[in-house]
């Protein structure tokens, strides 16, 4: 799934300056979106082209309160996520953030804009507690995996658990790995790109787009590390984004927004 990053960048630049604000978003204040919206809430960060500019961004598009979302058909948007919560303050843990993309039945898509992408963000831990400064990346030419084994493998029963994982790791690398040096395994929760993954996947979803974004909870609504992630439309008419904070525990514990890119929500 070679996501052509650059070029749509300066595409969605271009084409997001003719862009109203949707009328389905509110756009306030970041400090106000950290306040006044439930942990692991969402935001479109509307007009930032780089993960620089969507985290020094300090009005964004409050989503909190939709379940769809009226997207352009082009450019890569940014989101922030909302991880203040004063009970939740100091803690350190993980977005796991599934992106499905939906295509129409009666297109013919390019083998690079299908199958698996897998992104982690930095300052991880490896199995011996060593820190990983580095971030991971992979797009579906890099993964010689379908969809469907992906899934498979991340069954959350023990059954032949080492050998499953590791046939993923031969597959893609150390994408699994502990958000703190004393804690599980992000592989402890396969469940998320297994049988989560499984329920929302249909017959038009050919793109799984599946990113680990490490955090640190804040109570403060100044936070000097907001939490992003980008999505590209790749041609797709419609997303599925699932948003979950494994390791923490909050209400409304899943997130999930339908995408419609150019379209209208119901």
């Amino acid at each position: 799934m070679r996501l052509r990053y650059l070029f749509r960048v300066i595409v969605g630049a271009v084409l997001l300056t003719a862009l109203s604000v949707p009328s389905y978003a509110e756009r306030v204040h970041r400090s106000i979106f950290y306040n006044d919206t439930p942990f692991g809430s969402l935001a479109w960060v509307k007009g930032s082209v780089t993960r620089a500019s969507a985290r020094s961004k300090l009005t964004v598009e409050d989503l909190s309160s939709k379940t769809c979302i009226n997207l352009p058909a082009t450019g890569v948007q940014w989101f922030m996520i909302n991880h203040s919560d004063a009970d939740l303050d100091g803690q350190t843990g993980y977005f796991s953030v599934r992106i499905l993309y939906n295509f129409g039945p009666e297109e013919r898509l390019p083998e690079d804009e299908i199958g698996i992408h897998l992104q982690r963000n930095g300052n991880w831990f490896d199995a011996s507690g060593a820190q990983v400064v580095a971030e991971y990346e992979r797009n579906s030419d890099q993964i010689a995996l379908t969809d469907q084994t992906f899934i498979d493998l991340h069954e959350p029963s023990e059954e032949k658990v080492t050998e499953r994982l590791e046939e993923l790791q031969k597959a893609v690398g150390p994408w699994h790995m502990k958000p703190t040096g004393n804690s599980e395994s992000t592989w402890s929760d396969r469940y998320l790109y297994g049988p989560m993954l499984r329920a929302y996947l249909s017959q038009s979803a050919v793109a799984i787009s599946a990113r680990m974004i490490r955090f640190t909870s804040t109570a403060s609504t100044w936070s000097t590390s907001p939490v992003v992630f980008w999505l590209d439309p790749r041609g797709a008419k419609a997303a599925t984004i699932l948003v979950d904070a494994p390791r923490h525990t909050y209400s409304a514990s899943r997130r999930v927004y339908a995408v419609k890119f150019g379209g209208t929500c119901p």
